[in-house]
């Protein structure tokens, strides 16, 4: 990946804790990990607009650490918006779909499936990004916990009992391990972003040391390329918003550990 290029593109105010962030028919939808909102953010009109996820949910934002829902992973399918808690911890297990209503499942014994078959305990299970292809849904998993499982679970989506587990080694910023936060499929090719953070917790913050964007194709996860992003950003959310024969141009969204009721939104361009 040559020619990387960060530029500042919008602050959106009125979101805080942005976690994740789908560029559709040129209109951003957001979440945050301590909400119960999809954001719909018009470009045109410059304008935000809230739907809500929860009709139960008494606070809906700004929710205290040990009761929010933590909505960490967003992909759009077949007209639909899916948001995925991060299972981190026993009361983050829910998965929305939004078409034109939101409609809540209880993820817990899918989630339960993946921690038991793939060894991986409540501890170091903390999904941050998410891939629906044809017949399958791809969880990427962080992993800022003890063991530093980053990897991408599948499980196919008539059947969620067929599943896997690939182990991806990630490499460190400054002597910090990277943890995946977000992924997206362009073609066969996965484009994900990994946050440096020096915390082994999927429940505490830490230091922020940077972000890598990295890709692989579809076929070999293994096969990595990465490059660092240019300052010490924790981006948590990618997604397309541009694409041409040479050039790609992602949105990214920023979580900046603060309790400032914004989301700043980046442009990244690469040489395809």
């Amino acid at each position: 990946m040559k020619n990387l290029i960060l530029d500042f593109f919008l602050t959106i105010s009125g979101i805080s804790a942005a976690s994740g962030l789908v560029y559709q028919n040129n209109h951003l939808y957001l979440i945050a990990d301590n909400s119960y909102y999809l954001y719909d953010f018009s470009l045109n009109e410059r304008a935000l607009s809230k739907i809500r996820l929860d009709e139960n949910a008494i606070d809906l934002e700004n929710i205290a650490k040990a009761k929010k829902p933590d909505f960490e992973s967003i992909a759009y399918d077949q007209g639909k918006y899916y948001i995925y808690g991060s299972g981190s911890t026993p009361n983050r297990n829910t998965r929305i779909t939004y078409e034109k209503e939101a409609n809540a499942e209880d993820f817990s014994s899918i989630y339960h499936h993946l921690q038991q078959k793939f060894d991986v305990d409540q501890d170091n299970f903390n999904i941050e990004g998410v891939i629906h292809t044809a017949d399958e849904i791809w969880f990427f998993n962080r992993g800022n916990g003890q063991k530093s499982q980053n990897g991408i679970f599948k499980i196919n989506k008539v059947n969620p009992e067929e599943s896997s587990f690939i182990p991806i080694q990630l490499p460190l910023i400054n002597e910090v391990q990277t943890a995946f936060t977000d992924a997206i499929l362009i073609a066969d090719t996965v484009y994900f972003i990994a946050a440096a953070e020096a915390s082994n917790s999927t429940y505490l913050d830490g230091e922020i040391a940077g972000t890598i964007l990295g890709k692989f194709n579809k076929n070999t996860p293994m096969q990595l390329e990465t490059t660092l992003i240019p300052g010490k950003h924790k981006f948590e959310g990618i997604t397309l918003k541009e694409r041409s024969d040479k050039k790609l141009t992602f949105l990214l969204c920023e979580d900046p550990d603060d309790d400032k009721m914004e989301a700043i939104i980046y442009s990244l361009t690469i040489d395809q």
